[in-house]
């Protein structure tokens, strides 16, 4: 994700987890979406997708719960970022768990400022009265004390409490309630560019007396330090990344499910998929889990665990879900790669699939998701089922949503609104299972917020470019154009097409007989010249450029009167 910084260039390369991403991988990665989004042609047609209107947990009112607690957010509240999962604690409590964030003040036009900081994962505590909605923000300390007042922010999973080192982050996965604590598992990477290399998973346990205490209490400074257990790392054959557990976790019949996935190498996108088990009252106790060893049978260490029976086509994302409905089990995720707009469910007999990726049911298809200057290069990842926030007719499912767009100035979007990197949700109706198991065809109308992308600079955008595309992740500055000259008494007015924000220009004049000398920085597409003599020739030059670049210059002859 990409935030606000100082130095506009600085903000892709520091910013989270996707927009951190590096961009040699993205021809592979867009040649996958456009094969799997042919091949999706012979699927069934996809869900179709409304406004909803059903209570307070529909996806309008949680899309537009985020957004406002991002426009108000202070230095201690949370205002943006993705890796989002709810764990319900009672009926008036909830605890979000999210991935890289950053904290406040954001708002529709200053996009994420990033004073106060941003953290690789933190707890949002949402407490409801009645009507009444309050969020607060726990973070691993070091918060502001109050607004203007300095921030030096922490994780509440990081090197500090869970291992690794300083510059290794902690990516949320999922997790659940069991009895007095919430566990939830996380992974460690290394930082880099695509794909993140994972080198270790660990469970993190958060007392619900804890959580739900400090849901009620300050808003400002609340810090929560979570048990850490480690589990052990496995890399199958000795290669590749090892095992992520903890992407998916399933509780049934008193038995939780824990899937997991492993690319045989860690430059590659393929990602296979592993199950463990354990009794859920042992979950944090590793030395109890058992793993899937295929046709039906466990092993009692990771040595003998084997991927999921599987067609070729099923390539886990890294966050996923496994959910019951209809008398099947259901793999749902973000399907097609980087670009693509769907989230589909894949039907198994059994805990272990295989899933059946043919008999895929299309749940969503979101507008706006595509790497398209029209679409403003936005994509969707960690498509989740969320059973905080379902009830027995609809399923809600969060998803994440990023930019990788930029300016000719490579200044990111975020910098323009806070209202991309924030959770997006849907409701399916659990009829669409059933139906989708019986044969049955008819129209099946989920429930989500409609995302429209408004215009941030009055009635048009900027220009916007993939920063996937280029090296270092800024668009090469380009010589300008267009430049019209209006003449008057001594002085010559020049334009020229804006580039876009974060473009400055120098202006150089050039007098006959003498060399070029720099007049002035331009932070606008014109410029006047004055004190020109009458009737002579001046070579007026204007080069583009941002806090690191420079692009070519462009020389125009003037006259004066």
């Amino acid at each position: 994700m990409a935030f606000r910084l100082r130095n506009p260039e600085l903000a892709l390369a520091s910013g989270g987890f996707v927009v951190a991403f590096g961009v040699t991988l993205t021809a592979i990665i867009v040649l996958r979406y456009q094969a799997s989004d042919h091949a999706a042609a012979n699927q069934p047609s996809p869900v179709v997708v409304q406004a909803g209107k059903d209570g307070s947990l529909s996806p309008a009112v949680l899309d537009r719960q985020w957004i406002s607690y991002s426009d108000r957010s202070t230095c201690a509240d949370r205002s943006g970022g993705d890796g989002v999962s709810a764990v319900r604690l009672s009926p008036s409590q909830i605890a979000w768990f999210f991935s890289d964030s950053s904290l406040g003040p954001a708002g529709p036009r200053i996009g994420f400022s990033e004073q106060s900081g941003f953290v690789h994962n933190l707890v949002v505590m949402q407490t409801t009265s009645g009507r009444h909605r309050r969020l607060v923000t726990l973070t691993g300390g070091h918060t502001c004390a109050g607004p203007g007042k300095p921030s030096h922010v922490g994780s509440v999973v990081s090197a500090a409490n869970a291992g690794g080192a300083a510059n290794q982050r902690y990516w949320a996965g999922d997790g659940l309630r069991i009895g007095p604590r919430v566990l939830r598992f996380y992974t460690r990477f290394e930082p880099g560019r695509v794909p993140f290399v994972p080198v270790a998973t660990v469970i993190a346990d958060f007392p619900v007396r804890q959580l739900a205490r400090d849901g009620r209490g300050p808003a400002s400074g609340v810090v929560i330090r979570p048990r850490i257990t480690t589990v052990p790392t496995y890399r199958p054959s000795g290669s590749g990344t090892p095992i992520v557990w903890g992407a998916s976790v399933l509780q049934h019949n008193g038995t939780v499910y824990i899937y997991g996935w492993q690319s045989s190498s860690p430059t590659s996108l393929a990602r296979q998929c592993y199950l463990a088990r354990v009794a859920a009252s042992r979950l944090a106790d590793v030395s109890a889990w058992r793993f899937y060893d295929g046709g039906g049978k466990w092993a009692a260490s990771q040595a003998g665990a084997r991927p999921l029976a599987a067609d070729a086509s099923l390539n886990v994302d890294t966050g996923f879900s496994v959910v019951t409905a209809a008398g099947r089990y259901w793999l749902i995720e973000h399907a097609g790669g980087l670009g693509s707009p769907r989230i589909e469910a894949y039907p198994g007999p059994r805990p272990w699939g295989p899933f059946d990726t043919a008999a895929a049911l299309v749940l969503y298809r979101a507008p706006g998701i595509g790497l398209t200057q029209a679409d403003r290069y936005q994509i969707m990842y960690e498509a989740r089922a969320e059973p905080a926030l379902s009830s027995g007719h609809t399923l809600v499912i969060s998803y994440n949503v990023n930019s990788l767009a930029v300016t000719a100035g490579c200044i990111p979007l975020t910098a323009f609104t806070n209202a991309v990197p924030q959770p997006r949700f849907i409701a399916v109706p659990r009829a669409a299972f059933a139906a989708a198991t019986s044969g049955r065809t008819g129209r099946v109308i989920a429930s989500a917020n409609p995302h429209e992308a408004a215009p941030i600079f009055g009635k048009h955008d900027p220009r916007w470019f993939n920063s996937w595309k280029y090296s270092g992740g800024c668009p090469p500055l380009q010589a300008v154009r267009n430049i019209a000259v209006r003449r008057a008494k001594h002085s010559v007015t020049v334009r020229w097409r804006a580039a876009g924000p974060g473009v400055r220009y120098r202006i150089y004049l050039r007098s006959p007989g003498s060399t070029y000398v720099l007049l002035r920085i331009a932070r606008t597409s014109s410029v006047t010249l004055r004190q020109l003599a009458g009737g002579s020739r001046y070579q007026v030059q204007i080069v583009p450029e941002t806090n690191h670049r420079k692009g070519p210059g462009t020389s125009i002859t003037i006259k004066a009167k």
